[in-house]
């Protein structure tokens, strides 16, 4: 297990993707919803999957090579939009791709997978359709504004697919102390946009914390993680009558925290050690706790 804390540890600490240094910057980033975004949509919504932005230009080799292997992308909610920055060639194609009714068909990757001219079905009568992909996927390349491609997006940050991949798999195969069934706790759970993280993580914070707003706005927009905010101490003798504190309480049990433990961390039912619980937790989240 200490292997899998070590890994976590540099994965989280100091790759490209994983410590949300400032949500406010990812507060800034738009996170696709199925409910807005499903046209670009590679595959039908997965409830359970984590989602990732990709950004591909029709001329770009190294682009043309992933639409030929989708079936990497099959452990994710995988939303793809159009980026033309190779020029005034790839601005043309992208033109003609955002005509289509469906302008991530299968029909449209082949046309850009032999370089042939953009064929597709293509309806008069939904040009006010045609005109809102355009304006959709328009909006989040401008918004994330991606200098190469294909680039990758997890939670607002550039990631590399492979560490996603990795860090899964990591979490997958180690040793979890404690198998939990995450539709127990569902009333612990942040409202975090119908966003899939990689792991499902719960914080254990003194009641007063618990509803701390800044606290839990700051791991709302922390995209890495399906957080879960816990009590670490039960204060009076009938708190256990309110569901989210007699959940709380079975977690405290379960993970063996300490009654009234100023925080805890626990990561796919890893309980993090003291000394590395900041690794995990974003600056803003941090600075929350440490005010009260």
């Amino acid at each position: 297990m200490k292997y899998l804390i070590l890994f976590l540890s540099i994965l989280l600490g100091y790759s490209g993707f994983a410590k949300a240094n400032d949500t406010n910057e990812l507060n800034a980033k738009i996170i696709p919803t199925p409910e807005v975004y499903s046209d670009f949509l590679i595959e039908p919504w997965k409830p359970s999957a984590p989602s990732v932005i990709v950004f591909k230009d029709p001329n770009c080799g190294y682009c043309i090579r992933a639409l030929k292997a989708l079936d990497k992308y099959k452990d994710y909610n995988v939303f793809m939009f159009w980026s033309p920055i190779l020029g005034d060639y790839s601005d043309k194609r992208v033109a003609a791709i955002m005509e289509c009714d469906d302008p991530i068909s299968q029909g449209v990757f082949d046309d850009v997978i032999t370089r042939k001219p953009i064929e597709c079905k293509s309806s008069d009568a939904l040009n006010h359709e045609h005109f809102r992909l355009q304006q959709l996927n328009k909006e989040i390349v401008q918004n994330y504004n991606p200098q190469s491609v294909p680039s990758y997006y997890f939670g607002g940050q550039k990631v590399y697919l492979s560490s996603l991949k990795k860090f899964k798999q990591q979490l997958t195969n180690g040793i979890t102390p404690v198998q939990l069934d995450w539709a127990r706790y569902e009333t612990l759970r942040l409202k975090q946009s119908g966003n899939q993280g990689l792991a499902n993580a719960i914080l254990f914070v003194s009641n007063e914390l618990s509803t701390n707003k800044s606290l839990i706005s700051s791991l709302e927009n922390d995209f890495r993680y399906n957080w879960h905010l816990a009590q670490s101490t039960c204060e009076n003798k009938n708190c256990t009558k309110d569901e989210e504190s007699n959940r709380s309480a079975e977690l405290r049990l379960l993970m063996d925290v300490p009654e009234g433990a100023q925080i805890a961390l626990a990561i796919d039912g890893m309980v993090i050690q003291s000394e590395r619980i900041n690794q995990y937790l974003s600056n803003d989240s941090i600075n929350a706790i440490n005010v009260l």
